[in-house]
């Protein structure tokens, strides 16, 4: 018996990465999945996983499309409740740290980003509500440690983040006389492809997160996305009585404030 047997759940982003071990994870406790992404050939890895571990085709539904398009968002809700009659959870998982080869500090790249990480979740969130209500569902937002830690290389990033883990917050609110429960995670430094999508190479990128993680995560490690899946799994079924809240799963790195060691 699975936490989230008879449950429908849509994840976005979830060709790879944190998203993928959470769609993954979600269809093992008993959920039928809806699994998205961009890339036609991460979903196609993504939904032979999910064959791979036994899940019948009948509780997988693939919907492609990139996030910060409207029809993408109404493609997830509306072929959701066409297939499954239902709706029970919303992970938006979905972002992007930037738009590769162009000036991060442009506007083009601000639109973007916000597009993509802050309005593409409130416009999805407002079309689950009326399904989430009829279940008594739940959501569940993927936010960042960069919510409350500043980096001048990723200002739009983090500010979008910052503005969805308030978000959580006033839509946990609006909804709680709805019975519907809003949450966030907030991971810190994990093993996944964020980084190659900027444009770095998996070697690069490996470094990078080695550098940062031995220097200012005190568990001295990345999260794995297999971390993070069961700290949104929590969420969405365990934490009855929690809504409004934002846990981080970051090895303490929001915590870190290094201090000069004295003789």
């Amino acid at each position: 018996m699975g936490k989230l047997d008879g449950k429908v759940a849509i994840v976005t982003g979830s060709s790879c990465g944190i998203g993928q071990a959470t769609a993954v994870l979600f269809a093992e406790e008993g959920a039928s999945v809806i699994v998205h992404g961009r890339s036609s050939e991460s979903l196609q890895k993504t939904h032979n996983l999910l064959k791979s571990k036994g899940i019948p085709e009948s509780r997988i539904l693939i919907v492609q499309g990139v996030i910060e398009d409207d029809k993408t968002c109404d493609d997830l809700i509306n072929k959701t409740v066409q297939k499954f009659g239902k709706l029970d959870v919303l992970v938006n998982n979905a972002g992007i740290c930037g738009k590769h080869g162009i000036d991060q500090n442009s506007m083009e790249n601000f639109k973007y980003v916000f597009d993509v990480n802050l309005r593409s979740v409130v416009y999805l969130t407002q079309l689950a509500i009326p399904h989430l209500e009829k279940t008594n569902g739940n959501i569940v937002n993927v936010s960042s440690g960069g919510s409350i830690r500043a980096n001048p290389d990723a200002a739009f990033y983090c500010m979008t983040k910052a503005a969805m883990d308030h978000m959580t917050r006033c839509y946990s609110l609006l909804l709680a006389d709805k019975g519907i429960r809003i949450n966030t995670l907030n991971p810190g430094f994990t093993a996944t492809e964020f980084g190659v999508k900027m444009g770095m190479t998996l070697e690069t990128y490996k470094e990078f997160r080695d550098a940062v993680t031995s220097a200012i995560v005190p568990m001295k490690r990345d999260g794995s996305s297999e971390e993070m899946a069961t700290s949104i799994l929590f969420l969405a079924t365990d934490a009855t009585y929690m809504t409004g809240a934002n846990i981080f799963a970051d090895g303490g790195y929001v915590n870190f404030s290094p201090t000069p060691k004295l003789q």
